[in-house]
């Protein structure tokens, strides 16, 4: 009965561990006292517009919104430079991903949501990683998430060369030296349509084979101490 008492307060212990094994925070804005210095533009290259903030609304709270008052050009949500930092975001790569919360009330039903990084942006060399979703379009707020990995389908179009599905290894040259983030603010040219974004998050997961050699070592050791 000791041994057996022992044993499952062990995997207790392992199971109290792993769900402690939390993501870590890359980058993040929550919106909450301000836009953050985020923007709207038409592109890496594109012209920069104001977003509005609202200090409620959001998810929980703060928000920042976009209305397309730019007739046939397409915006997006532009991540401002503190939220970017040094701009590497490599340690994600297969291990964590980056995620939002997005809404809108204007749109087609196979309304697309995307999110993009530039690294070198026009320049020799330079590249464009991305990804999208099919988005829910209703006025609602809907989560996204999209891994750094296999589960989601990331393209890129390096200067000079046509769209490809990104490797893992684009994915760990774009994300070690990105200089722009891009998040879809404008569903439908050329109408005038909100779209709002709440808790961009970039992030990374600690591995779990880590957390189950520490819990494996406990049990172990446990039954090493009962010798």
């Amino acid at each position: 009965m000791t041994r057996t008492t022992t044993l499952i307060a062990a995997l207790a212990t392992l199971t109290a561990v792993s769900a402690t094994a939390s993501a870590t925070t890359l980058a993040y804005s929550s919106f909450d006292t301000g836009d953050e210095g985020w923007t709207a533009q038409q592109g890496p290259a594109g012209s920069p517009y104001a977003v509005n903030w609202n200090p409620t609304g959001g998810v929980p709270t703060g928000n920042i919104n976009y209305w397309d008052q730019t007739s046939y050009d397409a915006e997006w949500f532009s991540a401002s430079a503190s939220f970017l930092g040094g701009g590497d975001f490599s340690s994600a790569v297969n291990n964590g991903g980056v995620s939002f919360d997005w809404a809108a009330d204007l749109g087609s039903a196979a309304q697309m949501v995307q999110i993009a990084f530039t690294m070198g942006s026009n320049q020799s060399g330079g590249a464009v990683l991305w990804a999208d979703a099919v988005a829910t379009v209703d006025g609602h707020w809907y989560h996204y998430d999209f891994g750094f990995d296999p589960s989601t389908t990331w393209m890129i179009q390096i200067v000079g060369n046509p769209p490809a599905v990104a490797t893992a290894s684009d994915l760990n040259n774009v994300l070690s030296a990105v200089d722009g983030m891009f998040i879809t603010a404008d569903t439908v040219d050329g109408m005038d349509g909100n779209v709002w974004l709440d808790n961009p998050l970039i992030y990374s997961v600690p591995a779990p084979g880590a957390f189950a050699l520490f819990g494996l070592a406990s049990i172990v050791g446990a039954r090493r101490r009962r010798g």
